[in-house]
């Protein structure tokens, strides 16, 4: 049986409100983002504390031998990488960060329908590992 695709939604803020976001929990010029968000029972995590999560629990489980690994530890090390990362939080539904495809499509839906100018971009992933990035042939040592 195949694996059912699930997916993700990311959304770049600009600087001022990826600022306000980390320190408050909220953006004051985007209200409306937060009224969709708890609708879905969703919210935001930031991708550089996820990442930073994520290599935490791979030392106290002694996983830093993985590709995956080192590759996010390279990446979270990487100043100009953190400064992108820490403005881009991806959208949890019910603490999941992978969910359906209808749920993904509805809140992208939504979302885009804000034209808040504090949201740059926003993207969405699926659980496909063939369209998503892999780590570079370099950690594979």
């Amino acid at each position: 049986m195949k694996d059912k695709i699930l997916y993700q939604l990311r959304i770049d803020f600009e600087e001022k409100a990826a600022i306000e976001l980390l320190n408050s929990k909220s953006i004051n010029s985007c209200k409306q983002l937060f009224k969709i968000l708890k609708e879905e029972k969703a919210n935001l995590i930031c991708q550089y504390e996820a990442f930073s999560l994520f290599v935490k629990e791979c030392e106290e489980n002694n996983l830093t031998s993985t590709p995956l690994y080192k590759w996010t530890k390279d990446t979270i090390e990487n100043e100009t990488k953190k400064i992108k990362y820490m403005k881009s939080f991806t959208i949890y539904v019910e603490d999941e960060q992978l969910y359906e495809k209808n749920i993904a499509n509805r809140l992208e839906r939504k979302i885009l329908n804000l034209n808040c100018n504090c949201i740059l971009k926003l993207n969405k992933y699926d659980s496909d590992p063939k369209n998503n990035p892999q780590p570079p042939k370099k950690y594979f040592n």
